[in-house]
């Protein structure tokens, strides 16, 4: 249903443009993120309201986001599945950060994060995917610079959350980092082909 709006949606625009056919798809390919965005962005918020953890899974989602734009992770095979795994985790991950953390296992917990993020930053960042390998070093030292302040900034906020007493608020960022690092290791990977396989195998079934 994206993929047919955003095609027509292109077809109108390169039509007005007078653009070529090239020019078309990269349209239909742009609107279709953001289609597939707002979508599960409405899924999320909605489910969250529905479960009474609209703040936490927000701060999951912002924290989880703003790593993931500039660390990149795997994805799955197609947005379907993408939408509901990507929700899940996000409300899954919303809903945990309001288990009660006292404030020094936070701090522990925290600073392991960080250390975890800085290796795995280092190690792998910018995590491609099988259609999207980013070779230039360049390019990728300027992605991991990036990512490292994006974690900087995180970190400190999760201090100044946690110093305010803000336990499930600061839990909710540590999660939502901690989600995103995952899926750019090779764990992530491997684990999200493993999904992938059984929900397609479950999908041809149905």
């Amino acid at each position: 249903m994206i993929k047919t709006l955003a095609r027509k949606i292109a077809i109108v625009m390169g039509a007005q443009l007078k653009v070529n056919r090239d020019q078309v798809e990269i349209f239909t390919y742009g609107l279709e993120l953001i289609f597939g965005t707002l979508v599960q962005l409405v899924l999320i918020m909605s489910l969250s309201l529905l479960v009474d953890t609209f703040i936490t899974t927000m701060l999951c989602l912002i924290a989880f986001a703003s790593l993931r734009f500039f660390g990149g992770g795997v994805h799955l095979s197609t947005y379907p599945l993408c939408l509901v795994i990507g929700v899940s985790l996000l409300i899954s991950l919303g809903k945990l950060a309001t288990l009660a953390v006292n404030p020094v296992s936070l701090t522990f917990i925290s600073a392991l994060i960080l250390l975890m993020g800085i290796y795995v930053i280092f190690r792998w960042v910018p995590a491609g995917t099988a259609k999207k390998q980013i070779r230039d070093e360049s390019i990728r030292q300027e992605q991991r610079k990036k990512a490292f302040l994006v974690l900087t900034v995180w970190s400190v906020v999760i201090v100044m959350l946690i110093t305010q007493k803000m336990a499930a608020d600061a839990f909710a960022v540590i999660l939502g980092i901690l989600g995103s690092l995952i899926l750019m290791t090779p764990l992530g990977y491997k684990a999200a082909k493993v999904l992938d396989s059984i929900l397609n195998i479950a999908g041809k079934e149905v």
